[in-house]
């Protein structure tokens, strides 16, 4: 899996730079990408020396400790030799990065892509950022011990579905030897998971309810704050970790899963390489939350992985 990500990531990232670049000019620069996401710092090592290898440009992978990429990217930008490639993954970002970014309207990767849904523009219509990775997230489940626990995927497809799979679990933990809910870490390496992610289902459903954003509203109803909290608390009231011990973090919620002793784990499709060889029937499903119709719901999808190219770097790099 890595070795094809791998491939994949190379073949973009020779689009992405061919189209910044002179091609009399090339191998004098060289190319420093910020990257934005830890877990993926291994393979772009590996793709920052293929790139090397068949091009003769040297490539430097920086990736910024999880939940510092902004602070990161501030102190990287103020130096000599800054990111000639960074991430600008909202309108947040376009807002503060919209002036160190090239304009991408018209480059060859943006000629590559056979949607514009991931791609972030500015007021004036400049393409600031081209989404290079396109993520799905949810709860991701060990059908196995949904079996062996007398349940079936098949009653996994609502919130009380969920609801009375987890709590049964829990209730029997000690006679399965595993629990529902992997730890729901509150510290920076895992808050995430919460904060940004599963929040985004009380979003989805207010933009749904009003008709679509073009970005957040300065405030938010609160319409569906209760279904994230009920979701939220059938986390952590039926884990492996007691609730008051969640804030200081220090739990491996990727190896409770790993070693079956959690049916289910908060996370995305990135952690798919990550769990499969030690839980090869690894599945997800959507958060549920109580939301009418969410029968039919699918995954949180999107990306925050989005590719600029640093409009002040040197016409060489």
């Amino acid at each position: 899996m890595k070795k094809i990500i791998a491939l994949l990531l190379a073949l973009v990232m020779v689009f992405a730079l061919c189209a910044c670049g002179n091609s009399g000019s090339s191998k004098t620069g060289s190319v420093y990408w910020l990257n934005f996401k830890p877990e993926s710092d291994e393979v772009l090592q590996q793709v920052a020396k293929m790139y090397k290898d068949k091009t003769g440009v040297d490539v430097k992978v920086v990736t910024a400790a999880s939940g510092t990429y902004s602070q990161t990217l501030t102190s990287e930008m103020d130096k000599s030799n800054p990111p000639t490639l960074f991430v600008v993954g909202n309108q947040a970002g376009v807002k503060d990065w919209k002036d160190y970014a090239l304009d991408l309207n018209g480059s060859a990767i943006a000629e590559q892509l056979n949607t514009d849904a991931y791609n972030l523009y500015d007021e004036t219509g400049k393409l600031v950022s081209i989404g290079y990775c396109y993520e799905c997230y949810g709860i991701i489940v060990n059908p196995d011990l949904i079996a062996k626990a007398g349940h079936s995927m098949d009653e996994l497809t609502n919130f009380a579905g969920l609801k009375a799979v987890a709590e049964d679990i829990h209730a029997r933990a000690a006679e399965l030897g595993f629990d529902a809910f992997s730890s729901s870490d509150m510290d920076p390496s895992s808050s995430w998971r919460f904060t940004g992610h599963m929040a985004n289902l009380e979003y989805f459903y207010e933009e749904r309810d009003a008709g679509g954003w073009t970005e957040c509203p300065p405030a938010l109803t609160g319409a569906y704050m209760e279904n994230f909290k009920n979701l939220y608390d059938l986390c952590i009231n039926n884990s492996l970790t007691d609730p008051k011990d969640l804030a200081t973090g220090g739990h491996d919620a990727e190896n409770e899963f790993k070693t079956a002793k959690a049916a289910f784990f908060v996370n995305g499709s990135w952690e798919y390489s990550a769990v499969s060889e030690a839980v090869p029937n690894a599945t997800m499903i959507p958060y549920y939350c109580g939301v009418a119709g969410e029968e039919k719901a699918g995954l949180n999808c999107g990306t925050e992985n989005c590719w600029a190219i640093n409009a002040k770097a040197s016409e060489a790099d």
